[in-house]
């Protein structure tokens, strides 16, 4: 088994460095350091010769920071250079990045769609939501210019995906910030991504409650008139359901995907880039240059939903059994000191969203819409596939 490890998609971290400084950013612990020409070449050397043999086709990378417009140079040599291999090993590669939008300019753009690279904007909603989180560094807000940038984004990529970091603080306006990214900016695909850690009361899980079905009301709404907005809860959730597809894994980190810092070290995922100390080394599965310790990779290839610890319950307790996988396991282990044990706020969530599915999916039975909901859930952008393959 140690023998065969090998893995098709990696995040990269072309640099630790931002021009903004939001609050919340876990990747903003990792230091200011960039990723060299040398080692983002090696890295994409390393997937290829990874993978020889095996049947994955495409690759794919994933730009990451900090802000990984910041090194766009860096970005576009290790494009055009992954197309030198393609001949070679008889495979292509795909490209990704997520963005802040605030450097976004035309050549960025030109050089996008040229190369196919899927984009993952990250917005958290309306001016008074992003300003309390998002700010340049000297305090000014970049709201005007992400607004217009996600406009030029949108007109040229519909199917771009806006990214939400829901926190506690933000949780009472959830709701209305995604009718702003829909109605306001255009985004027909939203990704809200719940801080967990954050969310440590009873309240506050009573109005994400409310705001969640806030929001799948809104979808609803616009069913009706033959729209649909892409939630990606939602949309994940209900295919879910509906396919009757227990998941094993919440995602492939460690298994399908890895994190490779701007030294070209790798981790199990991106967020276990983020840590620092003996913990970020513990994680350490190798490097780039050196090759990678089957071994040290067996205990995420092995992990799945019968090694989960549980929440609240266990797991054959829950109602939202096979919904979910556990959670984010870089979080568990950030937060309990083990990656097998679940936050307790992991069962919150997936019953809040397991029930909300349920009752969307009847929604559109009763309204006789189940085929058009059957056709929307089906039209993802590749920053909407789950990573649990």
């Amino acid at each position: 088994m140690a023998g065969k490890w090998h893995v098709p998609y990696a995040v990269l971290f072309l640099t630790n460095s931002c021009n903004l400084c939001c609050s919340y950013c876990f990747a903003s612990r990792t230091g200011l350091d960039s990723m060299s020409l040398k080692t983002g070449r090696k890295t994409i050397d390393w997937l290829y010769e990874n993978t020889k043999g095996f049947h994955e086709d495409p690759l794919i990378v994933s730009f990451f920071g900090g802000e990984p417009l910041l090194r766009f140079s860096l970005l576009r040599q290790l494009v055009e250079y992954s197309k030198q291999h393609e001949d070679r090993y008889g495979k292509k590669m795909i490209f990704s990045v997520t963005t802040n939008g605030t450097l976004l300019n035309t050549a960025m753009l030109d050089f996008f769609e040229e190369h196919n690279i899927s984009v993952l904007f990250s917005i958290d909603g309306d001016k008074a939501t992003n300003d309390r989180f998002r700010l340049y560094k000297d305090g000014s807000s970049p709201f005007e210019t992400i607004c217009n940038n996600a406009l030029r984004l949108l007109e040229r990529f519909p199917n771009v995906a806006a990214r939400m970091t829901v926190t506690k603080e933000n949780i009472p306006a959830l709701a209305s910030n995604i009718r702003f990214l829909n109605e306001e900016l255009g985004f027909r695909f939203i990704s809200p991504c719940t801080a967990l850690e954050q969310i440590d009361d009873h309240e506050s899980w009573k109005a994400f409650d409310r705001q969640c079905r806030d929001a799948a009301v809104y979808v609803t709404e616009k069913a009706i008139v033959n729209d649909y907005v892409h939630l990606h809860f939602l949309d994940n959730g209900i295919e879910q359901i509906t396919s009757n597809h227990e998941v094993d894994v919440a995602c492939g980190a460690g298994k399908t995907f890895v994190g490779v810092d701007v030294e070209g070290n790798i981790y199990p995922c991106h967020r276990f880039v983020s840590y620092t100390g003996s913990d970020r080394m513990k994680f350490r599965l190798g490097s780039v240059y050196d090759g990678i310790d089957p071994v040290k990779t067996l205990p995420f290839r092995r992990y799945d939903r019968r090694h989960i610890l549980g929440c609240y319950t266990r797991c054959e307790e829950c109602p939202a059994e096979n919904f979910c996988a556990g959670g984010c396991i870089a979080l568990h282990q950030e937060i309990n000191g083990l990656f097998t044990m679940p936050l307790l706020q992991q069962q919150k969530l997936m019953n809040i969203w397991h029930s909300i599915c349920l009752e969307t999916i009847e929604w559109f039975k009763q309204a006789d819409r189940y085929d058009f909901l059957m056709e929307q859930i089906t039209m993802k952008p590749k920053s909407f596939m789950p990573l649990n393959d």
